[in-house]
């Protein structure tokens, strides 16, 4: 159906171009969508590596999303081989030479290797055949550049006269030896030498230039000298290239040597060693453990592609892509690059095959993840990607945005991008809708922001109630004040990766419940468990139970102290006790997972929390069971650190909250960006830093607590601000992925201290606002002043709500309860009998009654009504991906689409069918039911239970066709005498579970279009 939205016909006629061309190519997607293979570049690396397991060294290991143990592990493997007597000599003294860096302490080494190791791609091939000659010369050549541009600043400044000065000033006072001989400004080590000590006298412990001197800069009183700089310093004030003089000046101050220091080449040398080890031992951990990370996955992949003219196996394979297309290319890191740029190595540039590349270089935010952005642009400019010659299209439309949010990015980021090296390009605005860009500057601190960020929600929500409205933050920190206030003004938000699993209440219940029954000894677990909602003591209670550092098990079974508690406590702990000696008493009390659910359910847990609360805590129980064996906690730092990466399930709003990250591709109608003062994480100073000068890579050691002048820590620094500058050059691109995300308008909020209209505004330097200034500074100059709003501090006992201590968790009545029994896993008998009440033993036929059960599964949860022979047609090419899934002969798949298409459309055609499908409060999918048969538990699904005029319906659909010259009515008697033992059994167990109503049975065949009910 063709659109009728303007801007969405030409994407719509483009849609049919596509199709149509398909066509004529005889690709056939449709129908044969593994044709075309999409797929992440982990996904793709996997694919790679794990054709060529030998090659590759892919082999049967579990790939883990957190690899910190692992690393820690190979680390601490590798820094406790000093004290081995078989040490190799070189080892050792690189060994001595860190840890003599590091003061002896392994806990400050640890991070910072892991940090190294979770960024190997970046250098391990590099540091491996370090060229020390060759970075003096990449780094000599970086430094002259910055060099000579200072130079030339200066060269013509009044600053020179004030060099005059100073070489008279040498022989007269103390403290300008330096000055003496004052060297041609020129790129060579003595001139640098005299121009950084002239830094240092020029500018302040600020960096900026001087105003005065006096005798505490070695300039005496009243002396004609002293007169002379006072009165040079005083003229520059009014110099409009001040700043720049200030700025060459810092850059001079800050340059390193032109030589590679010793002592780096040294530590350069010990790093390599080191590091070589340390990478074998990693290999051996990931072994051992079998485990491994994306990285070395990516690695291997890269490796199975062959190396320079070489062509791996991989390669070989995949040589049968003939087009090749990426998206968001400006987050592409250099391995993935590596790995596209092999996978095209021997393609020729006038072959049928192609490469088609997607991005927008101003939307790289991936630089964490080692995405670089001028891989995009270098090949834009370039023009070429491997052998391929690429045509550049660069897109001008904007569809999203008002003219007045595109307008205002326009002129803001034209000022923000002024001196990028990849052009910025104005948008043009498609839409004609009103909207814009409303600057709100912040001068009540902090909560006056959350206060002003509801204010907009509100007249948001009045003019229009039905639109999208989001906040993005920089940080999750950022919604410290802002998430409190939303919930005070009753507006409801649903956070995206927001608030971390573990901090949700009911959640870190459990996890206080699991600690406890994991370790008696921790007291701290203990008592949280204690104050949770599902025990409910009050804090007095758990004062007394907490006195004398006994075992807090130990004590709630001490009679005489419980005495002394509070009659609800006494009751409450009464309780707590009859759980847990049941867990305790009980054959599986020792399983970890079963103890903490089965503790949680008795205790009322189920109770506390709504429905998204609950997906988390069951979320909590099945991560505790991936780290469990023989019911025991394997690693608990491992679970820990895994429920520390995972967060709440988001619960519905009207407003969504995120970060700019997880916004980035989404739009909405309003969106909202406070906190831009305010700063991003910032990283730990590492071990080295590394980074490629003009195609050479370039390495600076950290070398500890040296003097900051000494050329080493020069050097470190030089190399870390050039890294620093990538990060704050990726803040610009952070904002303007932000702002671009509104389609009608777009807030910006910053709290500035402001309490005088004479003082300058200070703007945190990294922060959005920083990057933004020269658009937004008038504005907040222009505000009123204002005084932080500072929070009510309570100093009453925080209390919270928790069950009542009469509280029971009962069954529902008439359920029936079977003895005891250890053992409730059915035999092998009955899972035949489950087997064989499929169909047969034809497995084509099974799989076609699976994908038919979760297709009219999907069509039941929506109804009916939602549903037509039009909207089923397009569902095939997911229909094709259920068979494959399924496993089913590739070669069949067409055919297999045709009969459950089939299916479904007699079943959507029917009026049986529509009747069962129709949406109803009561109804149900695949509702899990359980049984008690032959003194075992017996796990069934019910396809569609329902509620209809008073009676509980049971159906199940049923795929197999009539066989040829068998009469109808015979069919579906040997179909019910088939499945009427299953269906009684259903029957059975939803009386047995509290189902009162009376309860009929049927099954549905929709090849014969007939409803059967089962006596």
């Amino acid at each position: 159906m063709e659109p009728v939205q303007a801007h969405e016909k030409p994407l719509y006629q483009l849609g049919r171009l596509v199709l149509e061309r398909d066509r004529l190519l005889g690709w056939n997607l449709i129908l044969n969508p593994s044709r075309l293979r999409i797929m992440t570049f982990d996904a793709f690396c996997a694919y790679l590596a794990g054709k060529t397991p030998i090659m590759s060294g892919l082999g049967g290991g579990k790939t883990v999303e957190d690899p910190a143990l692992i690393y820690r592990s190979a680390i601490l493997d590798t820094l406790g081989s000093v004290n081995s007597d078989d040490i190799p000599e070189e080892l050792r003294e690189a060994l001595e030479a860190v840890l003599t860096f590091a003061r002896n302490r392994f806990e400050l080494l640890v991070p910072m290797f892991s940090a190294l190791l979770s960024k190997r791609d970046q250098w391990a091939g590099e540091i491996m055949t370090l060229d020390i000659p060759g970075m003096e010369l990449a780094i000599a050549e970086m430094v002259a550049k910055h060099a000579a541009e200072a130079i030339t600043v200066l060269g013509g400044s009044p600053l020179t006269q004030a060099m005059d000065i100073l070489q008279h000033a040498s022989g007269v006072y103390d403290g300008f030896a330096w000055a003496a001989q004052r060297p041609a400004l020129a790129i060579n080590q003595t001139s640098l030498d005299y121009l950084r000590g002239f830094a240092g006298f020029a500018l302040t412990s600020e960096n900026t230039l001087r105003k005065s001197v006096n005798v505490k800069n070695g300039f005496p009183a009243g002396e004609p000298l002293t007169k002379d700089m006072n009165a040079l310093l005083k003229g520059l004030k009014d110099d409009p290239k001040v700043e720049l003089y200030s700025e060459a000046l810092v850059t001079l101050k800050t340059l390193p040597d032109l030589q590679y220091p010793q002592g780096s080449a040294a530590m350069c040398q010990h790093f390599t060693v080191i590091l070589r080890y340390l990478l074998a031992n990693l290999t051996l951990t990931f072994d051992g453990t079998a485990t491994i990370d994306f990285q070395e996955v990516a690695q291997r992949a890269i490796q199975s592609l062959g190396f320079g003219d070489e062509v791996g196996d991989a390669l070989l394979d995949e040589d049968r892509i003939n087009h090749l297309m990426v998206d968001e290319f400006q987050d592409t890191s250099p391995s993935q690059f590596e790995l596209l740029q092999r996978l095209v190595a021997h393609w020729e540039d006038d072959d049928s095959r192609s490469v088609f590349f997607c991005g927008d270089g101003f939307q790289s935010i991936y630089l964490f993840r080692a995405a670089t952005v001028e891989l995009f642009i270098n090949m834009v400019m370039s023009k070429v990607f491997g052998p391929k010659s690429l045509e550049i299209h660069r897109l001008t439309v904007n569809f999203r945005s008002a003219p007045g949010v595109v307008e205002w990015n326009n002129r803001a980021y034209g000022k923000v991008f002024a001196k990028s090296d990849f052009p910025f390009v104005p948008s043009i605005p498609f839409r004609t809708v009103d909207g814009g860009v409303h600057i709100r500057p912040i001068t009540t601190g902090p909560i006056g922001e959350a206060q002003e960020v509801v204010n907009i929600i509100k007249e948001a929500l009045a003019k229009n109630p039905e639109q999208t409205i989001a906040i993005l933050v920089r940080g999750r920190s950022h919604l410290k004040h802002i998430l409190p206030a939303l919930k005070e003004a009753g507006i409801p938000t649903a956070g995206q990766n927001i608030d971390p699993i573990a901090e949700s209440a009911p959640v870190s219940e459990v996890i206080a419940l699991i600690r406890a029954l994991w370790h008696a000894a921790d007291r701290t677990s203990w008592l949280a468990m204690l104050r949770s909602a599902f025990v409910g003591l009050s804090w007095d209670d758990c004062r007394i139970i907490a006195q004398g550092g006994k075992v807090i098990r130990g004590a709630l079974n001490d009679d005489q102290l419980i005495a002394t508690l509070s009659p609800d406590g006494q009751v409450r702990v009464e309780r707590l006790n009859k759980v847990m000696e049941r867990i305790e008493r009980s054959a599986r009390g020792t399983e970890l997972v079963w103890a903490a659910k089965a503790a949680w359910v008795a205790l009322g847990g189920p109770a506390t929390v709504d429905s998204v609360e609950m997906a988390d805590v069951e979320t909590v129980f099945r991560v505790l069971a991936q780290h469990t064996s023989n019911g025991a906690l394997q690693d608990p730092q491992a679970f820990f650190r895994a429920l520390d990466n995972l967060y709440a399930s988001p619960k519905a709003g009207v407003v969504q909250v995120m970060t700019i990250h997880n916004a980035k591709g989404l739009e909405y109608d309003s969106v909202i960006l406070p906190g831009l003062n305010r700063t991003g994480a910032t990283d730990d100073t590492p071990l080295f830093y590394w980074r490629n000068l003009a195609g050479t890579f370039a390495l600076a050691p950290n070398v500890g607590d040296q003097d900051e002048s000494s050329p080493e820590s020069r050097l470190f620094k030089f190399i870390g601000r050039q890294v620093k500058k990538d990060i704050l050059d990726e803040v610009s691109r952070l904002a303007y992925v932000g702002t671009t995300r509104a389609k009608c308008d777009c807030y910006l909020l910053a709290a500035v201290d402001k309490f005088d209209e004479d003082k300058p505004i200070r703007v945190a330097s990294g922060s959005l606002l920083s990057c933004l200034w020269p658009e937004l500074e008038e504005d907040f100059y222009e505000a009123e002043p204002g005084v932080p709003i500072t929070a009510d501090v309570s100093v009453e006992v925080p209390s919270k709500a928790r069950l009542s201590a009469s509280f029971t968790v009962e069954l529902p009545r008439g359920i029936f309860i079977p003895a005891a029994s250890n053992d409730q896993i059915p035999t092998e008998n009955e899972l035949a009998d489950e087997l064989r009440e499929e169909e047969g033993n034809d497995y084509r036929a099974k799989t076609i009654g699976v994908v038919y059960h979760r297709v009219v599964e999907l069509i039941s949860k929506e109804g009916i009504e939602a549903w037509s022979i039009e909207r089923l047609q397009t569902k095939k090419q997911a229909i094709a991906a259920l068979l494959r899934r399924e496993g089913y002969p590739a070669a069949e798949v067409p055919a297999g689409v045709a009969r459950i298409h089939h299916l479904v459309e007699r079943t959507i055609s029917s009026t049986h069918g529509r009747w069962i499908l129709k949406k109803r409060e009561s109804g149900g999918q695949e509702v899990q039911v359980s049984s008690y048969r032959n003194s075992r538990w017996v796990h069934r699904y019910l396809d569609r239970p329902f509620v209809d005029d008073g009676v509980y319906w049971i159906i199940d659909w049923k795929t197999p066709d009539c066989p040829e010259g068998m009469p109808v009515e015979q069919f579906l008697s040997r179909e019910v005498n088939r499945y009427a033992p299953k269906m009684r059994e259903y029957k059975q167990a939803v009386q047995d579970a509290g189902v009162t109503l009376p309860v009929k049975l049927a099954l549905f065949l929709p090849a014969v279009d007939r409803l059967v009910e089962v006596a």
